[in-house]
């Protein structure tokens, strides 16, 4: 027995061992960034990303618009201070100022979504004076010479799509079939960049287990459905945008490129010598990361449902859905194992690191790191978002700087990145959040809409002017 013991002391020490060395094994060195020193593609795209919930204003028949005026089972707002979208940055209206902005930045790249509710305000009804604004809006990126980059999905869907089930039912993924269609028949002529979907599992997850987004449910087995149910739907917008969209919109030969975007968290354990830390980080990864980056690789998708075992499903096909990848990068998360959290897993910032009014730590090298886990798609890879929520103007300069600077050192490695695109152009309604937290390269005084430069975020500026 002691013999016994003793060899599975050596295991474990063997196993942690290994697992530190296999994350250290990436080789990033902190420095500083000298701007003169980048190399980037001359067609290499930078851009700024917003989503029309957060800055169109009018979105008032969606699901989010009753979820915003809605209470939690403590009677308190769902949106911090009780705050309601509305106006928001009024971007419906002034596009074309913003566009501008970005063509003073230098950009020549926009992401943006479309917003399903008004392109459909009842299945099967199709608004044209809503179609008509996205095109005029995709006809003037290009007069000024910006890509555009659409986004179908954007966290928010239909009311009437909500009151039916929303993407807990699989008839959502002929809803959204139908709505890609439509979409992709009006703008398909200015459009080749499709992003079916915004950050799927953290849309499924904040929605269906956290309970901070509509419908505000926790369970984790409807968690997976929901997911599953996005990912037939992407398998679905996928073909379609492919058989409607045979038009060339930048003579590059190429009529259209479809994509999904991906956030991918860094979850690493809080003690790298305690090994149940690093199964906690690993529990958490394969629901937050794996199960769907698998599912890209293999056509099977496999989610993690705690003592319920797995979620398994098939979706035969769905690795061959990828004619890029979009990665949104944030943050690195901590992991503990702790038996009186959800999930049986604590999570927490770095306290060693600088941290966003989000209380995100600052951690340029996990953009490395996730471009790095990504490349073997051996397809194009867009950063989709990267940004800061900060008033410091020092802390949002060096932000910019250090996680372009992982951009350029992945380039180097041979990493195929086209394009970044900044998280966001203008501060907005973000979310749970509210109005509190703010992202923008441009202050929005919401009294009077007007748009400013930040300070510190003139680098981005500098930075594309650099290459030119």
């Amino acid at each position: 027995m002691i013999d016994l013991l003793i060899w599975l002391i050596l295991a474990i020490i063997l196993v942690t061992l290994w697992l530190n060395y296999r994350q250290h094994n990436v080789p990033w060195k902190n420095h500083s960034v000298d701007i003169s020193k980048f190399c980037f593609p001359r067609d290499f795209l930078w851009g700024a990303a917003t989503a029309a919930y957060q800055v169109e204003g009018g979105c008032d028949h969606n699901d989010w618009s009753v979820w915003e005026n809605s209470y939690d089972e403590h009677a308190r707002p769902r949106i911090k201070n009780g705050a309601k979208a509305g106006l928001a940055a009024d971007h419906w209206n002034r596009y074309r100022q913003d566009i501008e902005l970005l063509q003073q930045l230098g950009c020549n790249a926009y992401r943006f979504s479309i917003e399903w509710s008004k392109v459909s305000p009842q299945p099967g009804v199709w608004d044209q004076r809503a179609l008509d604004h996205y095109l005029e809006k995709c006809i003037y990126l290009k007069e000024k010479k910006i890509t555009p980059f659409v986004t179908l999905h954007h966290f928010t869907i239909p009311l009437w799509l909500d009151e039916k089930g929303g993407f807990e039912t699989p008839d959502a993924v002929n809803y959204f079939t139908d709505y890609t269609a439509k979409v992709a028949e009006t703008l398909g002529a200015y459009v080749d960049f499709w992003a079916t979907f915004n950050e799927p599992v953290i849309y499924a997850v904040m929605g269906w287990q956290k309970g901070l987004f509509p419908p505000g449910k926790k369970d984790l087995y409807l968690t997976a459905q929901v997911l599953y149910h996005l990912l037939k739907a992407h398998f679905q917008a996928f073909q379609t945008i492919h058989e409607i969209d045979s038009q060339d919109a930048d003579a590059d030969g190429i009529p259209c490129q479809v994509g999904i975007v991906k956030s991918l968290l860094i979850f690493d354990p809080a003690r790298k010598w305690w090994l149940p830390d690093w199964l906690a980080a690993g529990l958490i990864d394969q629901r937050m990361n794996q199960a769907v980056l698998e599912a890209f690789h293999t056509d099977r998708f496999r989610f993690y449902l705690g003592k319920m075992g797995y979620y398994r499903r098939s979706i035969p096909g769905l690795s061959e859905t990828l004619d890029w990848f979009g990665l949104n990068y944030y943050t690195q998360i901590l992991c503990r194992l702790n038996f009186h959290s959800e999930s049986n897993v604590r999570q927490s910032a770095n306290p060693h690191l600088a941290k966003t009014d989000m209380d995100w730590a600052i951690y340029p090298a996990g953009m490395y790191r996730a471009l790095n886990r990504i490349k073997s798609y051996g397809v194009p890879i867009y950063i989709t978002e990267n940004g800061i929520a900060t008033q410091d103007d020092e802390l949002r300069r060096n932000f910019i700087l250090e996680h372009v600077d992982a951009v350029h050192e992945a380039l180097l490695d041979k990493i195929n990145i086209k394009g970044y695109f900044y998280w966001s152009l203008l501060d907005n309604f973000e979310w749970a959040e509210g109005f509190d937290r703010r992202f923008g390269l441009y202050h929005v005084d919401y009294s009077t809409q007007v748009r400013t430069l930040k300070k510190g975020a003139e680098v981005y500026q500098e930075i594309i002017q650099s290459l030119a």
